[in-house]
């Protein structure tokens, strides 16, 4: 579960190289003041990534955590109050503060904008299509859809070879936030949800560390915006990281046990 009211280290990027990715475009956030950043600051940090390099999408900012309250009398649920539902509906993504598992997922709000909108817009369709009319509460459970963009959410990565699949010179990118904070702070082994994706033999060369991510947020979002793709949890492969700083591949196998449970 995420914490709030977490002692806050400017240096938290450089505890893990399986970050590296995310160092430069991070720094300004988190390296940048000595105390925890607001959300206001979180929101002019993703906003300002948006701008740049998804000026299309709609805005949204981070806003206080507060847990839905309960009508008096048992109505329709307002799916505007539901995580998904106010980052879809209101352009807000419920945030704590003083949280490393939701400042890494403002960092992954900045770096793929167009992955994490597609993905909770997915996520708000599937809730939609499961929710009986008139339902004045949640399913007691998800669907497989559901389950599959949950665990890429907090738990996925994302897998670039250079040469053939399966190869030592693929690449990983972690996207799942709760991944992230477990490289940083955890010793024991996490396995991740994986994607396989094909992009231009060198998307930095442009563009350096963002150069990577903005190809791998305009393929990420394609798939993610696919109804074929994450309809259930077999992804393309599982990779185990090993904090701080190992990693490796394990090509279509079953994925056990993930970063978000």
């Amino acid at each position: 579960m995420p914490k709030s009211g977490q002692l806050y280290d400017r240096h938290v990027l450089q505890r893990s190289t399986l970050l590296r990715e995310f160092w430069a475009l991070g720094e300004p956030l988190v390296a940048g003041t000595s105390v925890w950043p607001s959300l206001e600051q979180y929101t002019e940090f993703a906003e300002r990534e948006r701008r740049t390099r998804a000026p299309d999408l709609a805005e949204v900012r981070f806003a206080p955590f507060t847990a839905r309250r309960r009508p008096r009398r048992r109505g329709a649920l307002d799916l505007g109050e539901l995580y998904d539902g106010k980052i879809v509906m209101l352009g807000q993504v419920p945030c704590l503060e003083s949280s490393y598992h939701d400042l890494f997922n403002a960092l992954v709000w900045a770096a793929f904008p167009r992955s994490k909108r597609a993905l909770h817009l997915r996520q708000f369709r599937a809730l939609q299509r499961w929710l009986p009319a008139g339902a004045s509460r949640l399913p007691n459970r998800r669907t497989r859809e559901q389950d599959a963009l949950t665990l890429f959410d907090e738990g996925g990565a994302v897998l670039i070879a250079t040469g053939a699949r399966e190869s030592l010179s693929s690449r990983v990118v972690p996207f799942g936030h709760a991944v992230m904070e477990h490289v940083c702070f955890q010793r024991e082994a996490v396995r991740s949800a994986a994607v396989w994706l094909d992009l231009p033999s060198e998307p930095r060369a442009e563009g350096g560390e963002r150069g990577l991510l903005e190809a791998i947020d305009r393929e990420l979002s394609r798939r993610l915006l696919d109804p074929a793709e994450f309809s259930t949890p077999d992804f393309d492969a599982v990779v185990t990281f090993e904090p701080p700083d190992a990693w490796h591949l394990t090509v279509d196998a079953p994925l056990s046990k993930a970063a978000s449970e």
